[in-house]
């Protein structure tokens, strides 16, 4: 028997759905949003802005949307107010532009009506559950000897809502 290995081990991801500018912000929105902290990888490290693009190239159209004009929405944002793209600014710069832009949802499916407020909310949730869980933040955790736990009374492991809506 041949040992198979997946081909996401012996083969580097190439970035294809964004343009350019597009992926740069995103790797910029990535590394403000979930730089390395504790021990664990940040989000390029983690290389989740790599995951979103091949995720977003196989998503409904409405998300690509969201995306693509979130990302554009942002770099024009940018050179309006600091004379650069998105991905050139400080962390500082970036957090200027993006604090007007977070928002408080009391419920994780309230998402904002307005669309950039919207992008920025999806994107800081997929770049945090992207690396998250990725391999190299499992790699980290396995090092320091960490499990997975949700709390001091929880027991690490995941569980399965019951819903009663799903029919037979």
């Amino acid at each position: 028997m041949l040992k198979v290995t997946g081909p996401d081990l012996t083969a580097e991801t190439s970035q294809r759905f964004f343009s350019k500018d597009q992926f740069e912000t995103l790797e910029k929105l990535g590394s403000v949003f979930m730089p390395p902290m504790k021990g664990n990888p940040g989000a390029l490290e983690a290389q989740a802005p790599l995951f979103l693009d091949f995720l977003l190239s196989v998503s409904p159209a409405k998300r690509q949307d969201l995306y693509r004009n979130g990302l554009d929405q942002l770099n024009a944002q940018a050179k309006q107010k600091f004379s650069q793209s998105f991905a050139q600014l400080s962390a500082a710069q970036a957090g200027e532009i993006l604090k007007p832009l977070m928002v408080v949802r009391p419920w994780t499916e309230d998402w904002p009506a307005d669309p950039l407020k919207d992008f920025v909310a999806e994107a800081h949730e997929d770049l945090r559950k992207a690396t998250a869980n990725s391999r190299e933040w499992a790699e980290a955790a396995a090092k320091s000897g960490r499990r997975f736990n949700r709390g001091a009374q929880a027991s690490g492991y995941y569980w399965k809502p019951i819903d009663p809506v799903v029919g037979d």
